[in-house]
C-alpha cells in the first residue's frame, strides 16, 4: 500500500471516495477515530501545516481523505515535505479537480486505483451530454440555462462532471484536447460579459462522444 493517492474529480464525490478508501485500505467503521474525511473549499498553507501536525500525532494506522476545490502553490510545497517523509501507517487520499496539482507533488502520489462512479445530478447530466449528438447537446444546454439564477454554478458543476468522465479516457489525444477546452471555458466563466450559451455550444461541438 502506498502512502498517498490522488483522485481527480468533482468535490461531491468525496463521500463515495471515502467509502471506497475505507473498504479498500482496511479501515472499517464509518466513525473510526483513525479515519478523517474532510471537505475544504480552498486548501491553503495553514491547512497543510495542520494536516502535517495531525498526521504526526498518529500512533496507529490512519486514513486521511481530503476533498478540495482548490489548493494554493504554497500548500502544495508544504505537502511535498509531508509526502516525502510519510508517517508510518498513515495513508492520504486527495480528491482534487483535474490538473490542479503541480508535477512535483503529483509525482509523490499514485493515481487512485479505481474509478468512482459519479451518481450526482451533474455527473448523470455530464454522462448524457457526452453520449449525445450535437443537437441533443444543444437541447441540454438550453435546458440547463432555462431557469434564471445560479446559471454559472450549474455550468461549473457540469464542467466538473465532464472532467470527471473524460479523465478516465486520458490515453485518447482528443480527450486531452477536450480537457484543455473545458479548462479554457472554466476560465472564461468568471468574466461578467461571458456568454454561457456560446461557451457551452462550443463544447457541444468540440467534445468527443464517449
Amino acid at each position: 500500500m502506498h502512502h498517498a493517492y490522488v483522485y481527480e474529480g468533482p468535490l461531491n464525490m468525496l463521500q463515495a471516495l471515502a467509502r471506497d478508501a475505507r473498504a479498500r485500505m482496511g479501515f472499517e467503521g464509518e466513525h473510526s477515530p483513525n479515519v478523517l474525511v474532510e471537505e475544504i473549499e480552498k486548501f491553503g498553507i495553514d491547512d497543510a501545516h495542520e494536516l502535517r501536525a495531525r498526521a504526526g500525532l498518529r500512533t496507529a494506522r490512519a486514513l486521511f481523505v481530503l476533498g478540495v476545490s482548490s489548493i494554493t502553490s504554497e500548500a502544495q510545497q508544504a505537502l511535498l515535505k509531508l509526502f516525502e517523509e510519510p508517517q508510518k501507517g498513515v495513508v492520504f487520499v486527495l480528491l482534487v479537480p483535474h490538473g490542479t496539482l503541480v508535477p512535483t507533488l503529483r509525482s509523490r502520489m499514485l493515481a487512485y486505483p479505481t474509478h468512482i462512479e459519479d451518481a450526482s445530478t451533474a455527473g448523470v447530466l455530464a454522462k448524457k451530454f457526452l453520449s449525445s449528438s450535437a443537437q441533443a447537446r444543444s437541447d441540454i444546454v438550453a435546458e440547463l440555462l432555462e431557469d434564471e439564477g445560479g446559471e454559472k454554478e450549474r455550468v461549473r458543476e457540469l464542467l466538473t462532471g465532464l472532467e470527471g468522465i473524460l479523465t478516465t479516457h486520458m490515453r485518447d489525444t482528443k480527450v486531452r484536447s477536450a480537457l484543455e477546452d473545458i479548462a479554457r471555458v472554466r476560465g472564461y466563466i468568471a468574466d461578467r460579459s461571458a456568454s454561457l450559451k456560446m461557451l457551452l455550444e462550443h463544447l457541444a461541438l468540440a467534445l468527443p462522444t464517449i
